[in-house]
């Protein structure tokens, strides 16, 4: 195994011991959904059902409270609790699923919290590159300097000649 890969390793067992170190964060059920909170992955994120059907609608980032995924076909309604991240993306189908297990987190095992978190870590490598990509494309444009306009110079008329 090559010492990169052993790193890797390393890291990702240290992150899910530490994801299922912390006591999840759960805050009272809305009027009609849940949201339930926890650190994954070195993120405090929340997970979000709007409506109360067992399906996750938003992810969110606690520390700035922007959507980073959202449901498919309910980019509308989520835009109405909170802004979206700048690099935001629908749910995939694994990842829909892992979240709609979140919201379940009173009744799961340690078992299924460790699936969850693995399973998790696993669909955020692969998204990954993505976000990276997507976040360097806006910190490109913030660090790119503004130019200022030229202005288009006829000068007077009357000297404008016959050339």
């Amino acid at each position: 195994m090559a010492v990169s890969s052993i790193r890797v390793l390393t890291l990702l067992t240290a992150l899910l011991i530490a994801g299922c170190a912390v006591d999840p964060v759960i805050e009272p059920e809305s009027t009609h959904g849940r949201i339930v909170c926890d650190t994954y992955l070195i993120l405090d994120m929340c997970v979000r059902d709007l409506i109360g059907d067992g399906t996750t609608d938003m992810v969110y980032f606690t520390d700035t409270n922007e959507i980073f995924m959202y449901q498919q076909g309910r980019k509308s309604a989520v835009a109405e609790v909170m802004p979206f991240h700048r690099c935001a993306v629908p749910l995939g189908e694994d990842m829909q699923k892992t979240t709609n297990r979140i919201l379940l987190r009173g009744q799961l095992s340690l078992t299924e919290e460790l699936a969850i978190t693995r399973d998790l870590m696993l669909n955020y490598m692969a998204a990954k590159p993505e976000i990276d990509a997507c976040n360097d494309r806006f910190d490109a444009l913030e660090d790119k300097p503004e130019t200022p306009e030229e202005e288009f110079f006829m000068g007077d008329p009357d000297e404008w000649g016959d050339a």
